[in-house]
């Protein structure tokens, strides 16, 4: 009996020795990553905060500001090329890029004024001719220079903190063309409107974010194998930099969708139809309003809008010239001639703008890799 006691106890001072050894090893390994998630934050931040300075920026400030982005990227530029480079062969030999349009456009990655241009061949064959002009948000890990080749596309592309990605274009190791993020795969109306509403500033992990229609434009236009150049200037380009919606304030049914998406269950259009209408509504009151009353304008020593008035100096003429009447003489006045009166005149509404829709396009979600 004592022998079967010391081997239960020997058993249970095992397992609360393995039980203390795994709960060290979950504290540990829960302490580490925090270090690491504070640390990479931070470094985030202050990278993010060194790049906001190039938007207020002449071309020589960005130069120094680069510099400093460049020491404090968390992207290995030298290396990241190499494995494009390396990828775009090894699709080349597959036979999985049309060699023939790969050359048709070429698009600028100036994360300086955070603008996407995209340019075509002039007569001489060089990209001189700006085409497109997108507002863009880049972050930490985006290239800050070099010239890239895409590598894929896919749609709904599965993106850092499980959200995804509409019209995903593939550039460089986690580096894509995309929308602003959706919480839900497939649902267009799960977009995160606070992060739209941050396009045009530097805001991500390090992805090139779009609105839905330019995502789109670059999936549909720009096959794979089409060169991306990244630089940095105050200078937004040629086309200038898109303005973009703020759509948090919107109602919650509307800015959970993406402004510019094309599909046909899009809200945005009505709600946009009867914002304007609204605000036509309000201009035409205060209009009406401002209009003066037709009575503040008569003198008070003229009769009321029933008949016609007789001016005072052609009463005091016949009191001159004619002599008294007696009371027996005396003359009854002429009845004066009553005018219909009339009112205003209701203005009519305003036609309505037909908005045209445009109808989603069907893109395949197969992924070139």
């Amino acid at each position: 009996m004592e022998k079967i006691k010391q081997k239960l106890k020997s058993k249970v001072n095992d397992r609360t020795a393995a039980f203390s050894i795994v709960l060290v090893i979950i504290i540990t390994w829960v302490v580490v990553f925090g270090i690491v998630q504070v640390v990479g934050y931070n470094n985030y931040v202050k990278a993010s905060s060194t790049l906001n300075l190039a938007n207020n920026s002449s071309d020589e400030e960005t130069k120094e500001i680069i510099k400093q982005a460049k020491k404090e990227s968390k992207i290995d530029e030298k290396q990241a090329k190499k494995e494009n480079e390396k990828e775009f062969e090894k699709l080349k030999k597959e036979k999985k890029i049309d060699t023939s349009a790969i050359n048709k456009y070429y698009i600028k990655v100036n994360y300086g004024a955070q603008v996407v241009t995209v340019y075509k061949q002039d007569s001489n064959g060089d990209y001189t001719v700006p085409v497109r002009a997108m507002a863009c948000s880049t972050g930490t890990y985006t290239p800050t220079s070099g010239v890239y080749r895409t590598l894929g596309k896919g749609n709904w592309w599965p993106l850092m903190g499980d959200v995804y990605g509409q019209y995903s274009t593939w550039i460089c190791g986690d580096i894509l063309f995309h929308s602003v993020p959706y919480l839900t795969k497939g649902d267009k109306s799960s977009l995160e409107y606070w992060a739209y509403d941050q396009l045009g500033q530097r805001v991500s992990m390090g992805c090139v974010r779009l609105t839905t229609a330019d995502a789109l434009w670059i999936y549909n236009n720009c096959p794979v194998g089409t060169q991306v150049e990244f630089y940095a200037s105050s200078n937004p380009g040629p086309l200038g930099k898109p303005s973009t919606r703020k759509i948090s304030s919107a109602p919650n049914n509307v800015r959970g969708w993406d402004p510019t998406d094309p599909d046909s269950n899009n809200p945005w259009p009505k709600y946009l139809k009867e914002q304007a209408k609204k605000e036509e509504e309000k201009k035409n009151d205060k209009e009406e309003n401002k209009k003066p009353n037709k009575d503040d304008n008569k003198k008070p020593s003229k009769p009321s809008s029933q008949g016609k008035p007789t001016k005072p100096s052609e009463e005091e003429e016949d009191k001159e010239e004619q002599p008294a009447i007696k009371p027996d003489e005396e003359e009854k006045p002429d009845e004066p001639e009553e005018e219909p009166s009339t009112g205003e005149e209701n203005g009519g509404e305003q036609d309505e703008e037909n908005e045209n829709v445009i109808t989603d396009n069907t893109i395949s979600d197969n992924t070139i890799i």
